[in-house]
């Protein structure tokens, strides 16, 4: 039973979201504060002023992220405005009490640099921390930091706001919980703001909406020219003994389609009742790992000896037409597959964890309730994408631009396989300057959409209209129908256009999933997987790989979830950001971009091979009509390449379609767009892009070039490219183009390097060759030193974030050490002001 509120027990929860992340871990926390004896309020912050005002608050609670080069997500804008006023005395906010949770990406430069600044700020204006700040990384799991932050904050509240030590009930029994100090520090907690200490943990760049979810293809534009890129993560697992069990999975379709039928056919929104086996005491404490789960339950769950390996074959990949036969292993089929696997796996578990109790996040509360309209027809064709929600990021509306060229930029045996696509954007609001990035609507594979409809038994109500609404009575608090589902829809529209279906699941999600599995053996593995004990294995097994839901899905086929959870769990699908490779001077209704076609195998759990969600989908949707700058590409016929990308549910139109049919695409300017030419023609630049990464510097001195022909008594400025790519002959992106703009004076300075090449030695005598941007960077340090210090030179970085900007930050860094005759930590300082002055801009991406 929750507590009874007290009359101090409020405090306000405010949220600032590009991509919903950190508003589902706000909602999160709503949800549960209840049954920890807090009243709460939530908002976002962009409600400044209208539902809220911070100066007339004593305890608020900030979630917050980052988005584009360090700046506040758009929600946030008005709020950091205000905040940041001048005028503001010291002790403006001195009534205030706080706790901040920020989140982000280490893989970044520029760590939260959002709650960072809103941490120094409000302390600044005289607000007080009343928890340390927690900072949680994407790159390791947001859970690691999310959970014990948010577990921690209960006590901390209930202490700020003088509410005594907090009782709950666990497994009957009242336990008293001990009070948290205020100085104690939840993992991942730092308190640093401002340049970089050399010290790397903690350290998050939340770059938001750049950190797409489809599992392997982020941003899907640039390639990695860095040695470490081609590196897969490994783990050391010390195993004590694996142990196996039977498998006995029943018929996956048939158990699928009973399952969703039933969720048809009811309006009771959890769908099939499966009892639980009950295996020992696991404590469910609630979790928040981006996903909108609500109460913490408390469920009797343990250990048991026939329960310590999951599915029978042990490896965790399958292939999708095992799970629609009714063939089962035998048991020395079963023994032998596990016996080979020594280890854990996706599906196998050993101990300790088999052995363990479990804590378990809390049982997601259901709280929509799908409705089908067998007698209505609808075509989707004519709804708003994604019901006409606003897209992140978004600074224009969305238009349709069609392509007029595909040109793949690589040769046939390049690594990787370059694609330029040129967008007719006349007739439309598209205006925009190089350097400028802009979001691709993309749906996902139809394919993969139809795989997953068959593994859910949907296959019959996959065309059929339906709508959806909150179930009445709903626990959660402030539930509500995603905006970005249409009022009417269909569950292959939804899946195909609005849900991010490659999301790799949370352990909110796992432990949904584990209510709707009926196998004891895959529900106890389920079950591991989300534990707080399972972390490891979580982290190894699903979020390193990527998994997606099919593939979870595939792996332990006695799972179906009814659809009702999917539209719950699965988040929005986002758009994919692109930057532009072209000039509006030079092609004043067309717009360039350039991408590698991301592909990505089956295998360590992912039940088959796919492409990147987007990249996938514009070569599908372009190979009739692609060139090569090394030789022209077959047309292909129009059913194998037109119809596995076309855009939305329009595969009954196929036989109609031509080749001359003009093929659009949905896109639209992105805002926060720093990554620009100076407006000063004179001023010096300095571009770093290895790979796809060129591309905005190819807009760049395209529109430089223009720049000098219009205004011919113009002085441009010195400008240097630092590009590396693999082999000079099969994947030099622009080379001709590069080289033109270099002997015409346009580009002073073309310094490339091969990585898969034997390297040229330098000139310097004793320099080591160069193989990536960094070392030919190194070697040119005395005149980027001169022109980055004395010059007042823009640095341009563009690629990698993983690796190549690390390493270009750390040179670069060594560069102004040198040049300034400083220590390093001057250095960095140095650094920090470079980038606060965006003399030193970054468009990078993991």
């Amino acid at each position: 039973m929750p507590m009874m509120p007290a009359q101090n027990n409020r405090l306000v929860l405010l949220y600032g979201s590009q991509t919903g992340q950190a508003k589902a871990i706000a909602e999160e926390i709503h949800d549960n504060a209840e049954k920890h004896g807090l009243r709460t309020d939530l908002f976002g912050l962009e409600l400044t002023e209208k539902k809220f005002d911070v100066t007339k608050e004593s305890c608020v609670v900030f979630v917050c992220s980052t988005t584009g080069d360090g700046e506040p997500p758009d929600n946030a804008l008005k709020f950091f405005r205000r905040l940041k006023k001048k005028t503001l005395p010291s002790d403006h906010l001195s009534h205030l009490n706080f706790a901040l949770l920020g989140l982000g990406d280490s893989n970044y430069t520029n760590f939260c640099n959002c709650p960072k600044t809103l941490d120094k700020r409000l302390q600044e204006l005289g607000a007080k921390p009343f928890y340390p700040t927690g900072y949680a990384d994407d790159a390791v799991g947001l859970e690691i930091v999310v959970d014990p932050w948010i577990e921690g904050l209960w006590t901390a509240a209930r202490k700020q706001l003088g509410l005594p030590p907090e009782s709950c009930t666990v497994a009957g029994e009242t336990v008293a919980m001990e009070t948290t100090n205020n100085t104690q520090t939840p993992g991942g907690v730092t308190d640093s703001v401002g340049p970089d200490s050399g010290e790397t943990e903690g350290k998050i760049d939340i770059k938001e909406e750049r950190t797409q979810t489809d599992g392997t293809e982020m941003s899907g534009h640039h390639d990695n020219d860095n040695p470490e890129s081609d590196k897969v993560s490994e783990k050391t697992v010390t195993v004590t003994s694996a142990k196996c069990c039977e498998d006995n999975t029943d018929n996956c379709a048939s158990l699928a389609h009973e399952n969703n039928t039933h969720s048809v056919k009811s309006k009771n929104p959890a769908g099939v009742s499966i009892t639980e086996q009950t295996v020992g005491p696991v404590t469910e404490k609630s979790t928040a790992a981006e996903s909108c789960t609500d109460a913490t339950d408390t469920e009797m769950t343990e250990k048991s000896g026939n329960n310590k390996t999951a599915e029978a074959s042990g490896t965790g990949q399958h292939n999708l037409e095992d799970h629609t036969s009714n063939s089962n292993d035998t048991d020395g089929q079963v023994v032998d597959a596990v016996k080979e696997q020594a280890g854990p796996s996706l599906t196998v578990s050993v101990p300790p964890l088999s052995d363990s109790g479990l804590t378990l996040p809390a049982k997601p509360v259901p709280y929509l309730e799908v409705e089908f309209h067998p007698e209505e027809s609808l075509c989707v064709e004519e709804l708003p994408l994604q019901g006409g929600c606003p897209f992140p990021s978004a600074a224009t509306d969305v238009v349709m631009a069609t392509v007029t060229t595909a040109t793949r930029l690589t040769r046939h045996d390049a690594v990787k396989t370059a694609l330029d696509i040129e967008l007719d954007v006349s007739n439309t609001c598209f205006k925009y300057e190089p350097g400028d990035s802009f979001g691709v609507v993309c749906p996902n594979n139809e394919t993969e959409v139809q795989d997953l409809i068959n593994r859910l038994g949907l296959t019959d109500h996959a065309d059929m209209t339906f709508s959806v609404k909150v179930v009445q009575g709903s626990k959660k608090r402030a539930a509500a129908v995603p905006a970005h589902l249409p009022a009417r829809c269909t569950i292959r529209h939804a899946l195909l256009t609005c849900l991010e279906i490659r999301a790799v699941p949370k352990k909110a999600f796992l432990r949904m999933l584990v209510e709707h599995t009926s196998d004891a053996v895959q529900k106890r593995r389920l079950q591991e997987l989300c534990s707080k004990q399972g972390t490891a294995d979580y982290a190894a097994f699903i979020r390193e790989p990527n998994l997606r839901l099919l593939d979870v899905l595939t792996a332990f086929p006695s799972c179906c979830p009814p659809f009702e959870r999917l539209l719950e769990m699965l988040p929005r699908l986002q758009p994919r950001p692109y930057s532009v490779s072209s000039s509006p001077l030079v092609h004043p209704d067309r717009l360039h971009f350039v991408f590698n076609i991301v592909h990505i195998p089956s295998g360590n759990g992912r039940a088959t091979a796919c492409t990147g969600v987007c990249t996938g989908w514009l070569d599908r949707l372009t190979r009739h009509i692609q060139t090569g700058v090394y030789g022209d590409i077959a047309e292909g016929s129009l059913t194998t390449h037109i119809q596995p990308g076309v855009y939305g549910d329009m595969a009954e139109k196929i036989g109609q379609m031509s080749l001359n049919d003009p093929l659009t695409v949905p896109i639209y300017l992105r805002t926060n767009n720093h990554f620009r030419l100076p407006s000063d023609l004179s001023a010096p630049i300095i571009m770093v892009g290895p790979g796809t990464g060129v591309a905005p510097f190819v807009g760049f001195l395209q529109h430089r070039e223009k720049q000098r022909e219009l205004s011919p008594d113009a002085v441009c400025g010195p400008s240097w490219l630092f590009y590396g790519c693999r082999h000079r002959d099969r994947d030099y992106l622009y080379r001709e183009e590069l080289e033109r703009l270099a002997a015409a004076g346009i580009l002073n300075h073309l310094v490339v390097c091969f990585s898969r090449e034997e390297p040229v030695a330098m000139e310097t005598d004793g320099a080591p060759p160069a193989r990536y941007v960094q070392d030919n960077l190194h070697h040119h340090g005395d005149e980027v030193g001169r022109m980055l210090l004395d010059e007042g030179a823009i640095l341009y970085v563009c690629g990698d974030a993983k690796n190549m900007a690390k390493d270009v930050n750390e040179v670069i860094t060594q560069i102004v050490q040198k040049y300034k005759g400083c220590t390093i930590q001057e250095a960095r300082n140095t650094i920090f002001q470079l980038r606060q002055d965006r003399h030193y801009i970054e468009d990078i991406w993991t």
